[in-house]
């Protein structure tokens, strides 16, 4: 009865929570059964939002029924939160870190407060088109070359690492807007992209590259290709195929799976028949592996969503199987650290900016709207994501092999 007087009391507070708690519950039953990507756009609708503002919720309930004062709303609410993290994390439920909504606001956060990066060796590059950086380029130990340099001699490599030929065909993982087609389309390449947005794969038809395959290689998308190339590639994908949020095992049976797929895709008779993924591995020979910057730091980068850095030695073994075997492994951590520190408009400088009515507007909007906004202010703050590959020292490290990630092209042939 006590308790039934506190509902009638307290009703729009109590009120409020069960109808944020009916709409949680709601959207988390119908989220695996309907396409709800498209819907993810949409900040107040979000699980994860309706998560954020239940917890908020509960912990003024609580304060209030328990301790007739909102002031304990606070400490409550910071204990709820260090719950929800350590189900997350160690038991890998989530509440309000919905991995795919987490990925969307932060594409759609680089969109707005990242800006523009001017690439000239792209040439079909237009608007804000930020996956035209130079996240990924090859400087071959020559540090005072140009950006641009060094991003054509990434692809300039690739191209030799999978001895591609003209007429060959080949599969890109990840496409995203199909710059590495693009190139391969003008040396005499038939190409397919796959990308996990429409509307990558519009720009792509755009920019000339037309079979464009629009799907989620997580929902097993490579089952459904009934084709064979000569080579296939995975450029700065692959960590994003397995998840902080399933079981360690789990983890490395999908990217076993993936793997298994691709190799089914490419003709054991083909010339060519490799491989290739560039990929960020978990290096655990770091000094400071167990040093509370280095936790601190990894959760922030987590607010990039979808991703899982494998070590060295899983994606070896995985690669190195009775159907394929690794012909080249090259460390490229500090080119892809030094491209993006000698540019302040790449993604690792990106940060909240209220520079403009409209940026200050989103800025707001996510304050209230997405849970992982602190975390992301924070990824911006200090440096994370250099400080994953050594910091923003403004000179090339080349030597400096300390880092708490390293970075790897990785080239596997198929057993003929």
């Amino acid at each position: 009865m006590k308790i039934i007087n506190s509902i009638k009391k307290y009703s729009t507070i109590y009120n409020i929570t069960y109808i944020l708690a009916f709409f949680w519950i709601l959207i988390s039953i119908i989220k695996p059964l309907v396409n709800y990507d498209g819907l993810e756009r949409y900040q107040f609708i979000q699980r994860n939002t309706i998560g954020g503002w239940l917890l908020l919720f509960i912990s003024l309930s609580l304060s209030k029924h328990f301790f007739k004062k909102y002031i304990h709303t606070v400490w409550i609410f910071i204990v709820l939160f260090l719950i929800h993290e350590y189900l997350y994390y160690f038991l890998y439920i989530q509440i309000t870190k919905d991995e795919g909504e987490i990925t969307s606001n932060w594409y759609r956060w680089s969109d707005i407060y990242c800006d523009p990066i001017n690439n000239k060796s792209i040439t079909h590059n237009t608007g804000n088109d930020n996956s035209a950086d130079f996240s990924e380029a090859l400087f071959n130990n020559m540090w005072d070359i140009s950006n641009e340099e060094a991003y054509k001699n990434k692809f300039d490599t690739y191209f030799r690492y999978l001895k591609l030929k003209p007429g060959m065909k080949l599969l890109d993982l990840g496409c995203g807007n199909c710059h590495w087609l693009q190139y391969c389309t003008s040396k005499g390449i038939e190409c397919t992209g796959l990308t996990i947005t429409k509307e990558q794969g519009q720009f792509c038809n755009k920019n000339g590259i037309s079979n464009v395959i629009v799907g989620d290689i997580r929902n097993d998308i490579l089952l459904t290709i009934n084709d064979k190339f000569d080579a296939v590639s995975a450029i700065g994908t692959v960590e994003h195929y397995s998840t902080m949020s399933e079981p360690k095992q789990k983890r490395q049976d999908n990217l076993k799976k993936f793997y298994s797929q691709v190799m089914n895709l490419i003709n054991p008779n083909s010339e060519s028949r490799r491989y290739l993924n560039s990929y960020m591995t978990t290096n655990k020979k770091y000094s400071k592996i167990n040093s509370l910057e280095y936790n601190y730091q990894f959760y922030f980068v987590a607010s990039f969503g979808y991703g899982f850095y494998n070590t060295d030695e899983k994606m070896s073994k995985i690669y190195n199987n009775k159907k394929s075997k690794i012909l080249i492994k090259r460390d490229y951590t500090e080119d892809y650290r030094w491209i993006m520190v000698r540019d302040k408009n790449s993604i690792g400088f990106c940060n909240y900016k209220f520079d403009t009515p409209y940026r200050i507007m989103n800025f707001f909007g996510d304050v209230l709207l997405d849970p992982s906004w602190l975390q992301r202010a924070f990824y911006g703050y200090f440096d994370s994501w250099f400080w994953q590959f050594g910091g923003t020292n403004p000179q090339p490290m080349p030597e400096n092999k300390d880092t708490p990630i390293r970075s790897y092209i990785y080239v596997t042939e198929i057993t003929p």
